[in-house]
């Protein structure tokens, strides 16, 4: 494994020297830019500000505006697949239709560059009009990830609890994986907190067995990723070595508001952070860019002295 590793990072550029950086910084250590319904397409004709924006396809927001995070709206499509969009009918513009589309954007620009971070996909199941519950469909969600992703290329819950009982006793002990065991893989987290997690919870006790993460609060046994956008709580669960979620740039929020908020959810530790713009556009006067970053930067709160932005990811 490690001469494979050796071998990838000096295909991607990277000197030696890296290979043990690779050995030293864990998944905690870096701070990546996200989008928020990364799939969107603006409606036509116009409906609300907050549905205004159009993201590039996924494997052109990876290459071009440095985006390691999508997130994606399934629903049941009731006939043995998923769709996703936004809001059925009102909201529904997608550069992927299928979820299985949206995959296979991001396995190929994985299998193109092997020697990327791990990526964080973001699955926020969808019962907008209740017409085909998802409930009782999880397993299948399960099935169409593994039809792109070859289990060895997922990070799994199972994968970071090892022989622990929990996962919350895996990160208090062990932490989270290097780099240079998770490059070239990708992270599936479950953007729920209610029904659909706890059916998934249900049918993955502990999440043992489970491929997607799920989105928790604090404490809770099975939780290692949280969502917030409290600057405090942000740290302090940095500190305690959770995987901190959090967005920015809202289309409501005057420019001073997303001014402050950057500011405070970048210097204090947010792990992954989303927003409707990752790359300049016209009429924009903001959009976010991570100091620093190439495209990802080492996190301000949880790094070590060895982290530089050009060991976490040199493509």
């Amino acid at each position: 494994m490690r001469l494979f590793l050796m071998v990838v990072l000096t295909l991607a550029g990277c000197s030696s020297d890296a290979v043990s950086t690779d050995d030293l910084l864990r998944l905690n250590h870096i701070q990546v830019k996200g989008t928020h319904n990364s799939y969107h397409v603006a409606p036509d004709p116009f409906v609300l500000a907050d549905w205004d924006y159009t993201h590039l396809p996924l494997d052109r927001q990876f290459e071009e505006q440095g985006v390691r995070q999508v997130e994606l709206d399934v629903l049941w499509d009731g006939d043995g697949g998923f769709r996703v969009a936004h809001v059925p009918i009102f909201d529904e513009g997608t550069n992927c239709p299928m979820f299985a589309d949206c995959l296979s954007l991001v396995r190929g620009w994985s299998d193109a560059h092997p020697a990327h971070h791990l990526l964080f996909i973001l699955v926020e199941p969808k019962d907008s009009l209740k017409s085909n519950p998802i409930e009782g469909y999880y397993l299948a969600l399960d099935a169409e990830i593994l039809s792109m992703w070859p289990r060895e290329r997922i990070l799994t819950p199972d994968d970071v609890r090892g022989g622990h009982a929990t996962l919350r006793a895996a990160l208090e002990t062990d932490g989270w994986p290097t780099l240079g065991e998770t490059r070239g893989r990708v992270l599936f987290l479950m953007l729920d907190s209610s029904e659909h997690r706890d059916g998934y919870l249900e049918l993955h006790p502990g999440l043992q067995g489970a491929l997607l993460f799920a989105r928790g609060e604090m404490g809770a046994p099975w939780s290692s990723v949280i969502e917030t956008g409290d600057g405090q709580t942000i740290r302090e669960a940095a500190k305690a070595g959770y995987l901190v979620r959090t967005a920015v740039g809202g289309a409501d929020d005057t420019l001073a508001e997303i001014l402050e908020k950057e500011e405070r959810v970048v210097s204090a530790g947010a792990h992954i952070i989303s927003t409707d713009y990752p790359a300049p556009v016209e009429g924009m006067d903001w959009w976010l860019d991570l100091p620093g970053g190439l495209p990802s930067r080492c996190n301000p709160v949880t790094a070590p002295p060895e982290c530089s932005a050009m060991a976490i990811e040199n493509l």
